[in-house]
């Protein structure tokens, strides 16, 4: 592990901050992030910002990760490809305020549409419509029905059969 030596090698080239992921490359997505190994480079810092990222899917959380360590930021990444409101309710955790509640499912598959609709005004209808893919397979991890909605998903091509796969086969359980 040469995470300290990287970071001093950072922080003299200049950079403005430092994002930590707390797992190795040979860890890929497997284990827990290593919080402690992150926390142990904030000694080694002069100015530079230390950022943690790693496991934070919840905003439970992200508040602990403030708590718990010396860490001048945090960074959500995977757990926000299928929670965009995983942000605002962070947001609210740690001002102290009401976590808001997840979405319904319908809020959910609206706010899927929106996203969707979001990535093809950027990128086109061709373009947006691959790369919604794995983010609309994302909203629907862990759901029953979610194996279905993800195979036909994954083979879309148009909006037309976008929005009629998100209408037909996410997930409605609990609605």
């Amino acid at each position: 592990m040469n995470a300290i030596e990287i970071a001093k090698v950072v922080e003299a080239a200049g950079a403005a901050a430092l994002t930590v992921h707390g797992r190795t490359a040979a860890d890929f997505f497997s284990g827990s992030a290593d919080w402690d190994q992150i926390a142990r480079i904030k000694e080694h810092l002069q100015r530079m910002p230390l950022i943690g990222n790693g496991d934070l899917d919840s905003a439970e959380k992200v508040v602990a990760a403030f708590r718990r360590y010396p860490v001048d930021g945090v960074m959500i990444a995977r757990a926000a490809l299928g929670k965009p409101w995983l942000f605002r309710q962070a947001q609210a955790a740690l001002r102290g305020e009401p976590i808001p509640p997840d979405p319904t499912l319908a809020e959910e598959r609206a706010l899927l549409l929106h996203h969707y609709g979001l990535v093809v005004e950027r990128f086109g209808e061709s373009k947006g419509t691959t790369l919604m893919r794995k983010y609309a397979c994302c909203y629907a991890q862990g759901r029953s029905g979610a194996r279905e909605f993800r195979t036909r998903a994954s083979r879309v091509s148009t909006p037309a059969e976008f929005h009629d796969v998100v209408e037909t086969y996410f997930p409605r359980s609990g609605e």
